[in-house]
């Protein structure tokens, strides 16, 4: 990925104060979403992808994942016009993934 695949400072900004408990459920909840995300995108659930890729946009972007965010948002329009291009599928669920990834670290 690119230097923009995170932006430590929005991090900081959102979520720098915030003790270990609070941080972690505030991830577990962007994980469940996250993962309704995927399942839909793997599933060609056109009508889920569109519900929960707002509400990756929001997460992703609030966390500081800005190009997984942006990339969501694409998904978003393409799911409400009903196609979906695989390639921006696959790139979107490998980059949540990561994400979550990098999420579950924050609070180890």
């Amino acid at each position: 990925m690119t230097e923009d695949w995170f932006d430590e400072e929005l991090w900081d900004d959102n979520f720098g104060d915030f003790d270990n408990e609070d941080l972690r459920e505030i991830i577990d909840e962007a994980v469940t979403d996250i993962a309704d995300l995927v399942q839909g995108l793997r599933s060609s659930d056109s009508e889920q992808v569109a519900k929960n890729s707002h509400k990756v946009v929001s997460t992703c972007g609030n966390f500081g994942y800005v190009q997984c965010a942006a990339l969501a948002a694409n998904i978003e329009q393409q799911a409400k016009m009903g196609s979906i291009v695989n390639e921006e599928k696959e790139l979107l669920i490998g980059m949540v993934e990561r994400v979550i990834e990098e999420l579950g670290q924050k609070v180890n």
